[in-house]
């Protein structure tokens, strides 16, 4: 989004001349505001320029919020090159110019799309309603992206200010419940225009996905710090289901938080088996942790636990696996001998590492319970 300054000096270099720039807003000098709101075209929308005082006012918006106006004193430019300005700002205007009162914030724009968001059935499908001027943003496809967490104590406009500067805009920041935002960014954005998608297409988009929530967490959390988890997902069209999105993003952070305590990036495509084993009865579960040779009071100990989730995130890899936990590699294996004597499983051949991994799951979600 270009800034008032960038327009105004490219105002001043195309035409030679100095040009200003005020501020349209209600508390403008009353004689100028009433004149502004009198100039409106039979459709209600504000004029293209109109002049006040011997100045050509050109009336613009920089985003939702600032109503402004560019002025030349209207001496140093003909009528031709007036047409030119309103055609040049029209090539940039955001939004459709409307009166000052009838906009809404965009915070309070954001608030009542979330409100809506959540009302709809996951099934259902389209555009959020007319008055919040949301058509052109939802109609190309996009990234989104989670946070939750009530220990991360931060306003939105903060959020927003940090997003926008981080990103550079074309980031849909979206209040849901307390401490809660949907964040919905242009599939560009995230993942590259085309050309740049053509140049490497050896990288998976799951890895540039998994990349830019970590770097979106890092970045949260060096400014606030506090606790709280980040879900994304593939990008989508919104008007094809973003209420179904909505609902895959909160299942993916709870199904994290449940089965991935430590971790704080919850992936959808990462998390298949657990909503499977999520999705088994209750009775079932017991039933199955339960037989005989599989009980044991081992998977209630933290340290095994931590031995297990880490060893089977990295591949069932011994050696890596000591040195994420920062122990010997025989301390490694002392454990997880300890864990073949009282299971009768050996995590270090496949069929045992899938059915311990299982055992493990469903004592996490049974545990919870």
């Amino acid at each position: 989004m270009r800034s008032a300054e960038s327009i105004q000096q490219q105002l001043q270099q195309i035409m030679g001349t100095p040009f200003g720039i005020v501020s349209l807003a209600d508390s403008l000098e009353p004689a100028l505001s009433d004149f502004f709101k009198k100039d409106k075209s039979d459709s209600g929308s504000f004029p293209t320029s109109f002049i006040f005082d011997e100045l050509v006012y050109f009336p613009h918006y920089i985003g939702l919020e600032d109503a402004i106006a560019f002025t030349v004193n209207e001496h140093q430019i003909t009528l031709r090159e007036r047409h030119l300005i309103e055609a040049l700002l029209a090539g940039l205007q955001t939004r459709p110019l409307q009166s000052h009162k009838s906009r809404l914030s965009e915070e309070e724009r954001m608030r009542q799309f979330g409100q809506w968001l959540q009302q709809q059935n996951i099934e259902e499908s389209g555009l959020p309603p007319a008055d919040l001027n949301l058509s052109d943003d939802l109609v190309n496809r996009m990234v989104p992206l989670l946070l939750q967490g009530d220990g991360l104590q931060v306003s939105y406009s903060q959020l927003n200010k940090l997003l926008d500067s981080y990103l550079g805009g074309d980031v849909l920041l979206v209040p849901l419940e307390q401490r809660e935002w949907l964040m919905l960014a242009s599939e560009s954005l995230v993942l590259g225009g085309e050309d740049e998608r053509d140049k490497d297409l050896s990288e998976p988009v799951e890895e540039v996905l998994t990349a830019f929530a970590l770097g979106l967490y890092e970045l949260i959390a060096s400014e606030w710090g506090g606790v709280f988890h980040i879900s994304i997902s593939r990008p989508f069209l919104p008007t094809e289901g973003l209420p179904g999105i909505l609902s895959l993003l909160r299942e993916t952070l709870h199904l994290g938080e449940l089965f991935h305590v430590s971790e704080h990036i919850h992936l959808p495509w990462e998390l298949r088996l657990e909503r499977l084993l999520y999705s088994i009865p209750d009775e079932q579960r017991q039933g199955f942790i339960q037989q005989d040779g599989i009980n044991s009071g081992l998977f209630g100990d933290a340290e095994t636990l931590s031995t297990l989730d880490t060893f089977f995130q990295l591949d069932c890899n011994v050696s890596e696996t000591a040195k994420r936990l920062y122990v010997h590699r025989n301390t490694l294996i002392y454990r997880l001998d300890k864990i073949k004597q009282e299971t009768g499983l050996d995590v270090r051949t496949f069929n045992d590492a899938v059915l311990v991994r299982l055992i493990l799951l469903l004592y996490k979600v049974t545990k919870s319970k």
